[in-house]
């Protein structure tokens, strides 16, 4: 298995996220490769890491996948939206894990749900419409 590394740094990709999005991204997290940036020095839950897992994974562990990927991610919503609901989907049913009431799971996923339709991934989703992308792409 692959170690996690940690960087405090922004991702080689931050002025291109930047551009893409017209927005300063805040208290976000980013894969490139095998590394998870955290610029903003979060906290990173297990729900988070498990997320981006995923993108490790769908870049292959490696930097020269990771400019691949990143390159299509930044062009195609479409591709982008898949990527993003895969990760969200893994997210979900990690803190199905941690949080058994069925209230605090509603409203975790609704917040997921928040975050994928909303303007860090242009706004491309309706929020009832991430909300069964995700469901779709977790095992809960």
């Amino acid at each position: 298995m692959n170690k996690i590394k940690i960087s405090f740094e922004k991702p080689p990709v931050y002025d291109s996220i930047c551009k893409t999005f017209s927005i300063i991204p805040r208290n976000v997290y980013y894969t490139y490769g095998d590394t998870i940036y955290n610029p903003d020095k979060l906290d990173i839950p297990p729900e988070i890491i498990a997320h981006e897992k995923v993108h490790m994974e769908q870049q292959k562990h490696n930097d020269k996948d990771a400019a691949l990927w990143w390159g299509k991610y930044l062009r195609e919503p479409e591709f982008r939206l898949d990527q993003e609901a895969k990760g969200y989907g893994r997210q979900y049913e990690v803190i199905c894990g941690i949080i058994k009431d069925r209230n605090q799971r509603n409203k975790y996923l609704f917040q997921l749900a928040t975050s994928l339709s909303g303007p860090l991934y242009n706004n491309i989703i309706s929020h009832s419409e991430a909300m069964k992308l995700i469901k779709s792409f977790s095992k809960i």
